[in-house]
């Protein structure tokens, strides 16, 4: 199956002081570049990967680890998906040696699409990645996607 291009997705982020507050620790910590990329399979599920590039690795470790995720659920959750917990079935064999990785998934009760995100931070780059679909996403293509993702920063 070939995946199709949703350049037209909404803004992920929920919005207000969040997301105001997510802009000025972004300026703070000196974001140089940001690159993203989205897409809807025929199923339905729609995925974005953005990379937000630092000036240095201690940098994008301080920024991950001090304001954008934890153990509990990210600071800044996508829009319309409040409850996240951390995903603890994620296979340690998936996770990479250098990388920093918080999985989380959409707690129930949640709306009409279940939204699975992660933050990783690999070198200068924190890659935020997020999928969604109508009646839950499934873990292994969230995986799949996430470990690829590691594999091509790493």
């Amino acid at each position: 199956m070939r995946a199709r291009d949703d350049t037209a997705a909404p803004p992920y982020f929920a919005g207000g002081d969040s997301r105001r507050e997510l802009a000025r620790q972004l300026t703070d910590h000196g974001l140089r570049h940001i690159a993203g990329r989205g897409w809807r399979t025929p199923d339905g599920t729609r995925t974005t990967i953005r990379l937000l590039r630092f000036g240095s690795a201690t940098v994008s470790e301080t920024l991950l680890t001090g304001s954008l995720a934890n153990t509990g659920a990210p600071a800044h959750p996508a829009r319309g998906a409040e409850y996240y917990e951390l995903d603890e079935t994620f296979p340690p064999r998936a996770r990479m040696k250098g990388v920093t990785l918080f999985p989380y998934t959409e707690s129930k009760p949640y709306g009409a699409e279940q939204v699975r995100q992660a933050y990783l931070v690999a070198g200068d780059t924190v890659a935020v990645i997020t999928q969604s679909r109508k009646g839950g996403v499934d873990a292994v293509p969230f995986r799949q996607a996430v470990t690829l993702q590691t594999e091509l920063l790493s």
